[in-house]
């Protein structure tokens, strides 16, 4: 079961090699500020959810050429970059309307475009956000060492290597923070679950599944089981 649909569009327009050589002063991935302070408040990403958000911006390395702006986290625009006097202004390109001027608040931590404010995490992956905002870090479960990574990787849980924190809330199906956990890197095949976060620990949870889709076999309603996992944060 998968709960990411995030249409990426990356493209290139008009690159030469004069432009290649012209890196990009906002390089990197970039989180909605809001959502973000939510996130760190709440410890749940649907509580941080907003209805409609700018949620980030994934620029290239390359100043000239396209420029990731996501919606939601479920979809994405197609952006470039202009130059103007000494600084920069983010534009789309259908149609071709100015988004805001980007004004640098802290140097490589915090701009701003626009009216919203951004974050810069470690991640580069327009995939990726829970799992090194939120989740990385080292854990302990029944006193033995459980290690989840920035990269969606994790080691200490049974048959399990990979996980994915369901960041898209466009579709509410279950009103819960759901994970996947597979021993496969793939979120389609995976074991779903619902988690929290409380107090110094994350607690796991079955799902007590009611209503399945007959054709996806995805729960459409249910609500929260017995604990799977109580990881301690350490």
């Amino acid at each position: 079961m998968t709960f990411r649909y995030f249409k990426i569009f990356v493209f290139l327009l008009g690159l030469t090699p004069n432009l290649f050589a012209q890196t990009n002063p906002f390089a990197g991935q970039w989180i909605n500020e809001q959502y973000y302070n939510a996130l760190m408040k709440t410890k749940s990403p649907m509580k941080a959810f907003a209805n409609y958000f700018q949620s980030n911006i994934v620029f290239t390395k390359q100043l000239k050429g396209g420029q990731l702006l996501g919606w939601n986290f479920h979809e994405g625009e197609e952006t470039v970059l202009k130059p103007v006097g000494n600084g920069y202004e983010l534009w789309r390109t259908e149609p071709k309307e100015k988004i805001g001027a980007i004004t640098v608040i802290e140097q490589d931590k915090k701009i701003k475009v626009g009216k919203e404010s951004f974050v810069k995490i470690k991640s580069t992956d327009p995939m990726i956000c829970l799992e090194e905002v939120l989740f990385e870090g080292n854990y302990q479960l029944n006193g033995k060492p459980v290690r989840f990574n920035a990269n969606g990787t994790v080691t200490g849980l049974p048959n399990i290597k990979y996980f994915f924190p369901k960041c898209d809330f466009i579709e509410k199906i279950l009103p819960f923070d759901l994970i996947v956990l597979n021993k496969v890197k793939d979120a389609m095949t995976g074991q779903s679950y619902i988690y929290e976060f409380k107090d110094d620990s994350l607690i796991i949870y079955n799902i007590d599944c009611q209503e399945v889709d007959s054709d996806s076999k995805d729960c459409l309603k249910g609500k929260k089981g017995k604990e799977k996992y109580i990881l301690k944060r350490i």
